[in-house]
Order: C-alpha cells, then structure tokens, then sequence
C-alpha cells in the first residue's frame, strides 16, 4: 500500500485518502472511496489539481474484503454478517440466545496489526438482529499475508434451549402463598428475555426430604428447576442444598461474589441445573440471577470458577443505590 500525492489527471482507481472538499466545504469525495472517471472530471471542474491518494500493491487485500474475512473468520454458529462500509462489517445474532465470546482468542485477533473487533459483553442475552460485534479495520487494506493465517473464532451465540422451568416453593402454605405474590412474578419476569416458561410450580414443606422429593418431580419435567424460600440458604446445611444431596444431586457452589445475590446456590440432579435463589429475586433490581440465567437457559452450566470470575464487576449497586 502506497500513500501518494497525485495529479486528479492520473487519481482514477486510486483509494481517496481523506475527503475531498470544494472552497466552501462542500464534500465533493468522500474518504475511502476508489475515484472514479466522474470523480476526477468533478474535482478538475473545482480546480482541484492535486489529491492524497492511497495505491494498493498486488499482495493488498482492500478494507472491505478484508473487513468481511475477518468477521467470517472470527465468528461462528448463531450469527449473521452483514455487507461491509466504511472498512466495517457488523455482525448480527441470527436467533435469540447467549453470545459467547472468548477474551484469549479475541486478544489474539488484535495482535494482527490493523484489525479491531467490538463485542457485547460476553454472556450476554441477545435478540435476533441484535448487532454483536462489528470488524473495523484501520487501514485502507492490509497484506494477504497478514491475515493469511487467523485465530480460532472468538464470537459465537448459544440459542436458548433450556426453556422449561419448574419452581420450587419451600415453606408452609401461608409462606407459599406470600412467595407466590413477592416472589413469582419477578421471578417469571426475568424468565422472559430468555424465552423461557414456568411448567411446573410445586409446593414442598422446608424440611430436606421434603425438598427432595420436590427436586425429584420437578426434574422429570423440567430443564431448569429453581427454588424459593422465605429466607435465603444460610448454608450447605439448610434444607435446600441437603435436600438436593438427598435426591442424588451436587452442589457446584455455594455463594457469589456478587452483591445483590451472595447467597445463591448453584447444583445439578440427573443433569438438570438446579439454582438455589437468594432472597433478592423478589426485585426487579439485577441480581445475580440475571448474570448467570442466560447462560444456563443456553446450556453453557457455569462452573465454580465461571461463578467466582463474576467478582470482577460483581457489585452490581453502587453505595448511593
């Protein structure tokens, strides 16, 4: 790639390095556009003899092209790409899901000079049309030879498919019929975004074999199960998570370093994600719930360490809220 001060006589086909403006201002070429046998006669008309110019080599693969190779490259599954403009592309989610995104092999897409991605949040609930990422590149081109080889994708999106959820509700019928007006709606509101559906909602006294039994009828009809209490689990000894243990299952932690939601229980039974929730799903405040919902809804079970790394930025209310 060449940068050239040219004639206009001898610009055609050349990239147009900055916008070309007549005396008063007016935008006669724009910046990167390739000029045209029009474009010259309209700049010799203004009397414009001289344009700064950009003259790609045979190895130069244009912004454009380039800007569409990366996006292919760097994304996939669940997205859509758009045509390029202005060395742009965006990149769309093509169904409702969690985008996923990779920090390691995005900080590897970066170390090719020229190329820069913008992403949502990772773990993010997304729409369909939704842009999630859009490809710029800097240059007017860059050498085949740097993006002849590229990293692994670093973007993709996980469509809901977790859809069926089953509520728990753990107290006395006084207490159930308290949490059915605090707690269920909130509950069911943040259930939305993700495109999922109460199918069952069950009744059970707090005491551990109890909730074991609940535990159990809920996950012969559902892909979730969540449960709610008057009170937060307090610990690995309250009737939730030894219930959960009874009925077979494990316990993936305990507690988030995320506040509102310290208190959340994360487990499976026969390969259901069991969640465990704290006493501020009654709000419509986010919590840790919505953290971590989306990515459970789409399959990708969080891990402890997947749980802990959510510190970082896991005050979710400033002291003044």
């Amino acid at each position: 790639m060449r940068l050239q001060l040219r004639p206009t006589a001898q610009s055609e086909k050349c990239i147009a390095r900055h916008n070309i403006s007549d005396a008063t201002g007016r935008r006669l070429v724009s910046k990167g556009r390739v000029i045209t046998a029009a474009d010259v006669a309209l700049l010799q008309l203004h009397a414009i003899e001289l344009v700064h110019v950009v003259e790609l080599d045979a190895d130069d693969i244009d912004e454009h092209t380039a800007a569409t190779l990366v996006a292919v490259r760097c994304s996939h599954g669940g997205v859509r790409i758009l045509p390029p403009h202005h060395g742009r592309v965006d990149i769309l989610a093509d169904e409702g899901g969690v985008c996923v995104v990779s920090d390691a092999l995005l900080t590897d897409w970066h170390a090719i000079d020229g190329v820069t991605i913008a992403t949502v949040a990772g773990w993010s609930a997304v729409t369909v049309g939704q842009r999630i990422a859009t490809v710029k590149i800097l240059p007017f081109a860059l050498p085949r030879q740097v993006i002849a080889e590229t990293p692994a994708p670093a973007i993709t999106v996980r469509p809901f498919v977790r859809r069926r959820v089953a509520i728990i509700m753990i107290g006395n019928d006084a207490i159930c019929a308290r949490l059915q007006r605090t707690h269920i709606p909130p509950l069911q509101a943040r259930l939305i975004p993700v495109h999922a559906t109460v199918v069952a909602m069950i009744q059970c006294e707090a005491d551990s074999q109890a909730v074991a039994q609940a535990l159990l009828q809920a996950t012969a009809c559902a892909d979730i199960v969540m449960t709610v209490a008057e009170t937060s689990i307090m610990d690995r000894d309250d009737v939730m998570p030894q219930g959960l243990l009874r009925a077979g299952g494990t316990i993936t932690c305990y507690g988030a370093p995320v506040e509102p939601g310290n208190l959340l229980l994360l487990g499976q039974l026969a390969g259901i994600p069991v969640i465990g929730t704290p006493g501020c799903i009654r709000g419509h405040t986010r919590n840790v719930v919505d953290e971590l919902l989306p990515r459970i809804v789409a399959d990708c079970l969080p891990t402890a360490r997947d749980v802990y790394a959510l510190a970082n930025g896991g005050l979710l209310l400033s002291a003044k809220e």
